[in-house]
């Protein structure tokens, strides 16, 4: 059996069902659902503030690259404030 110990969960880790396609329902030719899918429309150009760039991976308790993964994006407005 593998040891899977050196890459724990994080204590807000939430497992699935999370199925792409109810996120990204226009991505996936199913119309109707949202105008646009969500996430896709973040700013626009009456946007305050500083545009900033997040990359990375994301890997399973094994290390091996997740390729349908779903990320949560929190952010504050250009005051620091969030809605």
């Amino acid at each position: 059996m593998q040891q899977l110990g050196y890459l724990k969960e994080t204590p807000s880790q939430t497992a699935g069902p999370y199925v792409h396609i109810g996120l990204t329902p226009n991505f996936c030719d199913i119309a109707g659902v949202y105008d646009t899918d969500l996430g896709m429309e973040m700013v626009n150009d009456k946007t305050l503030g500083e545009r900033i760039t997040v990359t990375g991976r994301i890997l399973d308790g094994a290390g091996a690259l997740v390729r349908d993964a779903v990320i949560e994006i929190w952010q504050a407005d250009s005051a620091g404030l969030y809605n």
